[in-house]
């Protein structure tokens, strides 16, 4: 069997794949990546908590053909870093992070309520235009600007700064995804989102504020602190990490809910069930479907021998659907629990925007069903990303009316 992310099947459904994968080689060598992938849930968690054998660090792989650190070039650490150097930029980043998270609470129901209103409105002018119900595409009219505005609060960003953030956001995370096909502009998105955070810090430092800019400045743990270049870092990953992530749940999650009418009318009858179905909708369609790390030492899984210098790619859409962990694991269900779902990874890598793109999602999938009880799939298919790490849509029109 060859692994292929590629196919216009995969594309549309990677899960079948996954299956086949699972049961007979869940510890495959892939030559179309040039990577082991793992695909059982037990493997993945353990690849999470592999620190010893692996390595986040992807210049370390055999394959890396990008620049390597020159030496004495300055070490700029990141959440991503291996640990233990990632443990004291992890917390400072959380201790800035959550209580602007907490606080920005109230004000991501504000933007969800301004971005529903203001597709209602569109779309009552085309219903008095005409006897069409009126289709609107929810990635670029809710899911795609919801987040990126979110980011711009927790960072005070100038609202005429907004709209070209969400186009560096994009280009970012296209250009960072090993296997989108032309993601170019990634190098020349992150240094222009760069230059301009290193912008915004000169002018914050010695001003006071409750920002994250501000906040990440001010950081201290155990008596160290971030150089420059690492808040730079931070606020660049949480622009292009924060932003896509979220409205792949939010497309991916909506398109599910739309397919399982039974489980959306459920939502809709009790909107408490949204902590689990937020949940439910991670496990189902993960935003992120794969993460990589480089073996550091040569080691043995499931009787393949991996060496040292070989690429290692967890598959979390995989995991997600492990029926070893999961019943019925291809069936949607807002009310499942227990549910281990490693959509946001595990152990000193776990994602920090997690409780970010929760909040997000609680707050706006309720609104949106409220808002638009008649909500449905409109007449154009949805269309999807044509990329394998960051699952997500291009667009999903909708009829509202």
């Amino acid at each position: 069997m060859k692994f292929d992310p590629f196919s216009e099947a995969a594309i549309a459904d990677p899960y079948p794949q996954y299956e086949r994968f699972r049961t007979a080689d869940a510890v495959h060598w892939s030559e179309k990546v040039k990577s082991w992938i793992l695909f059982r849930h037990d493997d993945v968690s353990a690849f999470f908590r592999d620190d010893e054998r692996l390595s986040s660090d992807r210049s370390k792989a055999a394959k890396f053909k990008g620049p390597r650190a020159v030496a004495g070039s300055p070490v700029v650490r990141t959440v991503a870093t291996d640990p233990p150097d990632n443990l004291p930029v992890r917390a400072m980043l959380i201790a800035s992070l959550n209580p602007r998270v907490r606080s920005v609470g109230p004000r991501v129901d504000e933007l969800v309520r301004s971005l529903l209103d203001r597709i209602g409105e569109a779309v009552q002018k085309v219903v008095e235009r005409s006897e069409l119900a009126g289709e609107v595409d929810l990635i670029r009219d809710f899911a795609y600007p919801l987040p990126i505005n979110v980011i711009a609060e927790l960072l005070d960003v100038p609202e005429p700064e907004r709209e070209r953030f969400a186009d560096l956001s994009r280009a970012i995370a296209r250009g960072m995804d090993r296997f989108y096909s032309g993601g170019g502009g990634a190098s020349e998105a992150l240094r222009e989102i760069g230059a301009y955070f290193y912008g915004l810090l000169q002018e914050r430092r010695a001003t006071a504020g409750d920002d994250l800019v501000r906040r990440l400045l001010g950081a201290e743990h155990h008596g160290d602190q971030l150089s420059e270049l690492e808040v730079v870092a931070m606020c660049t990953g949480l622009v292009f990490g924060g932003h896509e992530t979220t409205v792949n749940l939010l497309g991916n999650g909506m398109l599910a809910l739309l397919r399982h009418p039974e489980q959306l009318e459920a939502l809709r009858s009790d909107p408490s069930l949204i902590d689990g179905a937020v949940e439910e909708l991670l496990r189902y369609d993960s935003p992120a479907q794969f993460i990589s790390r480089t073996a550091l030492v040569d080691f043995e899984l499931r009787g393949k021998r991996i060496a040292a210098g070989d690429s290692v790619l967890a598959s979390l859409g995989a995991a997600n659907r492990d029926p070893a962990v999961f019943a019925d694991p291809d069936c949607l269900d807002a009310g499942r629990t227990p549910n281990p779902h490693l959509a946001f990874g595990l152990g000193t890598h776990f994602c920090p925007g997690a409780q970010l793109s929760r909040i997000e999602a609680r707050a706006a999938i309720p609104a949106l069903l409220r808002r638009f009880p008649t909500l449905r799939l409109g007449d154009s298919p949805p269309v999807r990303h044509r990329t394998a790490v960051l699952r997500g849509l291009e667009s999903l029109p909708l009829r509202l009316a």
